[in-house]
């Protein structure tokens, strides 16, 4: 479900330019982010590793699409979380993304909310937002926009 994962990707990277959107294939970037020194390389013995350092750089959070998941017929639950500093930055980030992905409250749209973000803290200070869109493909492909 490549085809969902990049139509995510596309509708929250143009809502919120500054936004990190993480794709399923790349979840281990936070983890592997460390300071680096001049020539590019990792700096050894200096600053903070892993989500810190990589929020550190990001302070506007981070989104984060899993894949998506087979639930009947043509339906799709797919996971997408948002990661901040703070349970506020956290919430704020996942309410946008949610206008992003399914439009206000009441609006029309291919992706419907199916279950409500949840708070969860993170190692490193952070704190993530994690909600899950559902989406009916229509004979096999995503639904013209």
């Amino acid at each position: 479900m490549q085809s969902v994962a990049l139509d995510l990707h596309r509708k929250i990277s143009a809502a919120l330019p500054g936004v990190s959107v993480l794709l399923p294939d790349e979840q281990h970037l936070p983890l592997q982010a460390a300071p680096v020194d001049e020539q590019g390389r990792p700096a050894v013995g200096t600053g903070e590793r892993g989500l810190g350092a990589y929020l550190a750089s990001r302070p506007l959070g981070y989104a984060q699409i899993e894949w998506p998941r087979f639930i009947t017929g043509e339906e799709y639950w797919t996971p997408i979380a948002a990661v901040a500093t703070t349970a506020a930055a956290a919430d704020a980030l996942a309410r946008q993304i949610r206008e992003a992905v399914a439009g206000a409250p009441g609006d029309v749209s291919w992706y419907v909310l199916q279950q409500a973000p949840t708070l969860t803290p993170l190692p490193g200070r952070a704190v993530m937002s994690r909600a899950v869109y559902a989406i009916e493909l229509l004979h096999g492909e995503l639904p013209p926009t």
